[in-house]
């Protein structure tokens, strides 16, 4: 039994020892590294839209973008009366109508024809996010507001391509 009081003493020795040569905790806090952050958050400048024309759309693109978030935290937390609600503003809302031929409109001639193909789109999917929230469909609201999120990046493509240029 004697023997293993000094072996004790040696195994507790190295550890008090090992705690000598840590660093002693800063009194600063601890240096963070920041995130890179674009100075630019918008979408883009597409050059084939007069100024009026980017401006009438990029206050709806932000409306759509702040939907976006809250549709997203909805979806994910199971807050299908919040999901029901935007969806159903989005589905709602007045679209830009079609040029009519000859139409020298500045905003709707200016327009690729697919904007208005993916807007009545986005009025469709967002009908299905509504009624995927109302009947408590869980696998659906997903599905949903995954087929609600294409349309929209779809809907960015077309805006940003020169009108003849978008892509399919």
């Amino acid at each position: 039994m004697r023997p293993l009081v000094p072996a004790l003493l040696v195994l507790l020795a190295f550890p008090a020892a090992a705690d000598d040569k840590k660093p002693k905790p800063s009194t600063k806090p601890p240096v963070v590294a920041k995130e890179a952050v674009r100075d630019d958050q918008s979408l883009g400048r597409p050059e084939y839209l007069s100024d009026l024309a980017r401006q009438i759309l990029r206050r709806r693109m932000e409306r759509h973008g702040r939907d976006m978030i809250h549709l997203m935290t909805g979806v994910v937390l199971l807050r299908r009366e919040v999901v029901q609600t935007i969806a159903q503003e989005l589905a709602r809302e007045p679209r830009i109508t079609r040029p009519l031929p000859d139409a020298r409109d500045e905003l709707n001639s200016a327009l690729p024809e697919r904007f208005f193909v993916l807007q009545d789109e986005l009025r469709d999917r967002a009908k299905a996010l509504e009624e995927a929230a109302k009947t408590r469909n869980d696998k659906e609201l997903g599905e949903s507001f995954a087929r609600l999120t294409q349309t929209c990046v779809a809907c960015h493509s077309a805006f940003l391509a020169p009108k003849g240029t978008e892509p399919q």
